[in-house]
């Protein structure tokens, strides 16, 4: 008899089918971290205490020095910091473990792969040429999820986009201009044109959608008006459009956003591909490591972030059969 966990559909995940996979794959992972947790609280409360100590000793050092209060003040502040992060670094450490052990698991649950670093940004070029993504010249991505579902591919990851600036006397500084998730979902059947969907963009709608590739893209009227209202969508194919983008798959749209707490999403139909940008925190992280890390609401949110992507697939494949024969 096979007893090895079997593979779960998060499209159509319920209460019992979480339940499973946290009992079968997350939970182990939680609990065999737990006492690693408790030591690296330890040895925070001592690091704090130590780092207290420091701040408190720069601090009267600074005042005696300077004699007033703004200098010691800001070097009071840059130590506390300095001390918060070296007191957290055990936390930090097993944090890291804990995330790579139960990313590993939910991946494996669903008959995907997981990696957490080092990897080469899937269709990162494309994302930015169809104007999902800004111009950048600092980047970093992390958390890449790798799967099938019902035929189709996807690969869903975390980028950390920067654009540099210099200013009058010559200093450098990177300011953030997109931080969230990125996914490409790979199908067989290719779409016949290209269609892009953008949040409302206001008074910029009036630059319309451009061209991709030579091809001139119009806007797409869509038949429920709360969604014309939210979207803009341009595309050279109105017919596949209209399919594509039914009030369900609209709404699917609304929720994948919801479902990674992001905001501004945009994506685009081209090729075989289904690229999506959204615009949000850092996900799947394993939340306050001074609290038992035994809880499935832990895993629950976890799980919930990932699972929306898949049903987003589900709903593509969906009007896909819909779409008429080329």
């Amino acid at each position: 008899m096979d007893d090895a966990p079997q593979t779960i559909d998060l499209a159509h995940l319920d209460d019992a089918m979480f339940g499973r996979l946290y009992k079968e794959r997350i939970e182990p992972c939680f609990a065999a971290n737990e006492e690693h947790r408790v030591d690296a609280v330890k040895q925070f409360k001592q690091r704090a205490l130590i780092g207290g100590g420091v701040v408190l000793l720069v601090a009267v050092g600074a005042f005696m020095f300077m004699n007033e209060i703004g200098g010691p003040l800001a070097l009071s502040f840059i130590a506390a910091v300095f001390a918060g992060i070296v007191a957290y670094q055990p936390l930090a450490k097993v944090a890291k473990k804990l995330k790579q052990e139960y990313c590993t698991a939910i991946a494996q649950s669903m008959g995907a792969t997981f990696q957490i670093g080092a990897f080469d940004p899937p269709a990162l070029a494309r994302l930015k040429q169809l104007r999902l993504l800004p111009g950048y010249q600092r980047s970093s991505f992390e958390d890449l999820f790798s799967g099938q579902h019902k035929g189709a591919g996807y690969e869903l990851y975390e980028g950390h986009l920067e654009q540099r600036s210099t200013d009058s006397k010559g200093r450098t500084r990177y300011t953030t201009v997109f931080r969230g998730q990125l996914i490409r979902m790979r199908f067989s059947r290719e779409f016949l044109g290209v269609t892009i969907v953008r949040r409302d963009a206001g008074v910029f709608n009036v630059f319309g959608g451009g061209d991709v590739d030579g091809k001139k893209l119009e806007r797409v009227r869509l038949v429920a008006s709360q969604f014309e209202r939210a979207f803009e969508v341009w595309s050279n194919d109105q017919v596949e459009a209209r399919y594509l983008l039914h009030p369900v798959m609209m709404e699917r749209l609304i929720a994948l956003e919801a479902g990674l707490h992001g905001k501004r999403i945009r994506c685009a139909f081209e090729g075989g591909d289904l690229l999506v940008a959204v615009e949000g925190g850092n996900l799947f992280e394993p939340g306050d490591m001074f609290k038992p890390l035994v809880d499935p609401a832990r895993a629950r949110r976890i799980v919930d972030e990932i699972a929306s992507v898949v049903k987003t697939m589900d709903q593509v494949l969906t009007a896909q059969t819909l779409r008429p024969a080329s």
